[in-house]
């Protein structure tokens, strides 16, 4: 299968899905603290009576703030995939064949 050369379009095209890539890389970098904190270390916390328990009351903003996180890193994700289809069903053609 000899893929075909892309155009300067297509170039900006894969470009951006490499935008988007890296932008669903870092929205899991913030993403997984977030609820690492709010799922794990305040209930460990709280529990052997480390922190007090009003910081319980945190964790549903966490919580929230990790889920908008989570539909961040789908939507990119998506978006990504979206941008590069056609781009690759026009350099390689017969690829899912």
């Amino acid at each position: 299968m000899d893929p075909f050369a892309p155009t300067a379009g297509e170039w900006n095209e894969i470009a951006r899905s490499i935008t988007f890539l890296t932008l669903a890389l870092i929205s899991a970098f913030l993403t997984g603290p977030v609820f690492l904190v709010a799922h794990a270390i305040i209930p460990s916390a709280v529990d052997s009576k480390t922190i007090s328990n009003k910081f319980n009351k945190l964790r549903p903003m966490l919580y929230l703030i990790g889920f908008v996180g989570l539909g961040s890193i789908i939507t990119f994700f998506l978006l990504a995939f979206f941008n590069i289809y056609p781009v690759l069903e026009r350099i390689y053609p017969s690829f899912w064949q």
